[in-house]
């Protein structure tokens, strides 16, 4: 009989929500390009409105993100986000009876 070379994975408690979720980032999301997000900028003397409401809101920080990013953290966060095909049904079930 042939033996498996494959590793057998051991479940990352902190790093995932539930082993699906470590399956898939290890099957998919891993293998995935990480593209980053668009950002803008805006010159203190440019469309001051605008300046004036991220002043006043507090935003400064938000609207000034980090321009660089750890791409396993992201990649780990969005293996998080998805859903087994049986949890996805039983959302669906508790929605229709809420309905």
């Amino acid at each position: 009989m042939a033996s498996s070379s494959a590793p057998v994975l051991v479940f990352d408690e902190h790093c995932f929500h539930k082993k699906h979720n470590q399956q898939l980032f290890e099957s998919y999301a891993r293998r995935r390009k990480v593209i980053p997000e668009v950002g803008f900028n805006l010159n203190e003397d440019e469309y001051p409105q605008i300046m004036e409401q991220i002043t006043l809101t507090g935003w400064r920080r938000l609207a000034a993100p980090r321009t660089s990013v750890s791409k396993l953290l992201v990649q780990e966060f969005y293996a998080n986000t998805a859903v087994s095909d049986e949890e996805a049904a039983g959302r669906m079930s508790s929605l229709t009876r809420a309905l």
